[in-house]
């Protein structure tokens, strides 16, 4: 930290106390999080891809450019793979363990890909008729089949963890019954997280539409907790940011989440239309706080810890390089962070007990317009 930053430090400890400033130094300092190994080459759209000549390509330049972020940063100590994307073979893997290595970063969250055809077997072009809820019992059978590959992968690699996002939905009413999309998506759901084992757990994310614009299997947040019910304990859902109905209170989904003990992780982002493809906090910092208050009163609360939330960032980076905008995202979720653990909870469950809308409204509002900027010097150089 300069000279200014300690300045300006000194001025929060004198505002808020030691005990609360250092307390969110601390939780910043520790707060993991997640970055993912597609996420380091050029994004791009339906239209096409624009890529600078900078960014990485392969799969061994992804991954020491997530190393560099990590040394640059103090996060993305593990990174997010995704398969077949991020290797097919035990040669591959076995490559990807030593560029993990030398990159001084560990594997992160395992990711099926259920929406790429395969050169062989039967996930074909018939797949964009679904995979775990495909009609043709080949095609979930294989489906099935890639899920417990990546446990092994998962195993081989050192992690604990598998993503599940399913692509499957319907572009028609007549196009398959409700009914037999639910109770395929129960018994091939059920089938890959019964192989699970010890503290091995699978994520489940939810998406409101896309690919499939008329209905997606697992459209919301209560068909995915109802999946993990269905799945047994080591099964949690995912809160994707882009995802959702735009009128719908994120926080408020995350709260009962929190509550119930079925939240497993973030995917950050930001969005304004529909995909999830801008910097998180980009275009909704408000929001993203008002997540990390959820988060942190979920926490005082005694339901779960932040720090046992899997914090991931998702995204796409089309247009701006893919390094920096990853950077941004972090400063992003640490900024929003540090003011969420700056609010006087004490005074804001006073105001509310009052019916004091006001007064509480004003407790939030202190926090967020605290500039937190040396809270977050401070962290990194711890």
């Amino acid at each position: 930290m300069d000279a200014r930053q300690e300045k300006e430090l000194a001025l929060l400890v004198e505002k808020l106390g030691k005990k609360t400033v250092n307390a969110a130094v601390r939780k910043v300092a520790t707060l993991p999080v997640e970055v993912l190994s597609w996420g380091f080459g050029r994004g791009g759209t339906r239209f096409g891809t624009y890529p600078s000549g900078k960014e990485p390509g392969t799969v061994a330049q992804r991954i020491a450019a997530a190393g560099k972020f990590h040394k640059r940063t103090g996060k993305g100590a593990t990174v997010a793979l995704h398969f077949p994307w991020d290797g097919t073979t035990a040669k591959d893997i076995a490559a990807l363990a030593g560029w993990l290595k030398k990159a001084g970063v560990r594997p992160g969250t395992i990711n099926l890909n259920l929406f790429s055809m395969r050169p062989t077997g039967a996930l074909d072009a018939r797949i964009r008729f679904g995979s775990l809820t495909n009609p043709v019992a080949a095609v979930r059978k294989a489906s099935v089949a890639h899920g417990l590959e990546c446990i092994r992968i998962m195993r081989k690699l050192g992690s604990d963890t598998i993503v599940l996002w399913l692509p499957d939905g319907t572009n028609s009413p007549g196009q398959m019954s409700f009914f037999d999309q639910a109770d395929r998506l129960d018994e091939t759901a059920k089938a890959i997280c019964k192989e699970l084992r010890g503290r091995e757990k699978m994520l489940i994310e939810y998406k409101l539409f896309e690919p499939g614009f008329y209905a997606t299997a697992i459209q919301d947040y209560a068909r995915s907790r109802e999946l993990c019910r269905l799945c047994g304990p080591k099964a949690k859902v995912l809160v994707d940011l882009g995802h959702h109905p735009k009128c719908t209170n994120v926080e408020q989904i995350i709260a009962h989440l929190v509550r119930d003990g079925d939240l497993g992780g973030f995917h950050f982002n930001d969005s304004i239309y529909a995909d999830d493809d801008l910097a998180t906090g980009s275009l909704h910092p408000a929001q993203l706080f008002r997540i990390c208050c959820t988060l942190v009163e979920g926490e005082l609360r005694g339901y779960q810890k932040v720090n046992r939330i899997a914090f991931m960032i998702d995204q796409s980076h089309n247009i701006k390089d893919p390094l920096d905008e990853m950077v941004e995202s972090t400063v992003n979720i640490e900024t929003a962070y540090a003011k969420a653990r700056l609010v006087d909870w004490d005074a804001l469950k006073k105001a509310q007990d009052a019916c004091d809308p006001s007064a509480a409204d004003a407790v939030l509002r202190d926090a967020f317009l605290t500039d937190v900027r040396p809270i977050l010097a401070k962290a990194r150089e711890t």
